[in-house]
């Protein structure tokens, strides 16, 4: 079996929140314009807080009426993730109390973040958020327990990759219109391995995707969806094909261990209510992502060849 999307998952540290640093911004949901933007379970977002979110991103104001929607999708989906972690563990009468937040204040500060960042107090939230995941008290073991089935799947599943996002939906398009998968995957994919072989992956146990392979493929499980994409990673986009369905025994919560963090991570982005302004992107729950505005579908079917 070809693994080239296949990589060890990192628990999320506190340096995944630094590198967050110049993309998002500390935002309270009920200042500035009330037209809310992104909903996240219980916690929104107005258009004034997405705006201060792509300014950080880029570095220099930004009219809330003006706002960039592929710079707005990127700073969005970072907020959609963590604050999915926190709406679920709010759901488990989890508690960030004040000794957790201190905590996640000295990690990051120690890790580079300056104390002066207006970004700290949301990183020092989601950073806490984490902390307390690694804990692994009662409340976090219920959150897992009341939604382990979502994750109880080995992933049986197809690929083909391609380095733009307009491909990989020029390649739905083509697939959504008869084309054949193995042979696209064998004429088109950037995965040669898996290419000669149909673009099979095999059947695998979750932990050896990279995490928005795993999330996009148990939300195409969730939804009786066979074919999902486009779906981003280090290596480019996917569209995956979902080959079987291949449920087992979920992993019990004390045998979790170093995928604790991904396993809750992956429960709240499959089980929260996201809402988001389709000026500011597109919300896919099925990938689990926000998505920017889709391109001409034209150009990345000429470079195809079709």
């Amino acid at each position: 079996m070809n693994e080239f999307p296949v990589k060890r998952y990192a628990r999320p540290t506190v340096i995944s929140l630094v590198a967050l640093t110049l993309a998002v911004a500390l935002v309270a949901a009920a200042c500035g314009s009330s037209v809310e933007a992104v909903r996240v379970g219980e916690t929104t977002l107005d258009r004034e807080g997405v705006a201060t979110l792509v300014a950080e991103a880029t570095g220099g104001p930004v009219d809330v009426e003006a706002v960039d929607a592929e710079a707005a999708a990127g700073v969005v989906d970072r907020y959609v993730r963590y604050e999915a972690l926190s709406d679920l563990l709010a759901e488990h009468d989890v508690v960030i109390g004040a000794e957790a937040r201190t905590a996640a204040r000295d990690r990051l500060i120690a890790a580079g973040v300056d104390a002066g960042d207006p970004s700290l107090p949301r990183f020092i939230g989601w950073q806490a958020a984490l902390d307390v995941v690694e804990e692994a008290g009662e409340g976090v073991r219920a959150a897992y327990d009341a939604n382990a089935h979502l994750l109880a799947h080995d992933l049986c599943t197809s690929h083909i990759l391609v380095a733009n996002e307009d491909d990989a939906r020029a390649v739905m398009h083509l697939l959504e219109s008869g084309e054949d998968f193995a042979a696209m995957a064998g004429s088109i994919s950037q995965d040669p391995g898996s290419g000669q072989a149909g673009g099979s992956l095999g059947c695998v146990g979750l932990g050896r995707f990279v995490p928005t392979f795993e999330r996009a493929a148990l939300g195409a499980l969730a939804a009786g969806q066979t074919m999902v994409g486009p779906v981003p990673s280090e290596f480019g986009f996917h569209v995956i094909r979902i080959d079987e369905v291949h449920p087992v025994e979920p992993v019990a919560f004390d045998d979790l261990g170093p995928r604790l963090s991904a396993a809750l991570l992956q429960i709240a982005g499959l089980t929260r209510t996201v809402e988001v302004d389709a000026r500011f992107g597109v919300w896919d729950p099925v990938v689990g992502r926000v998505a920017p505005p889709a391109g001409p579908l034209a150009p990345a079917l000429a470079r195809l060849g079709s």
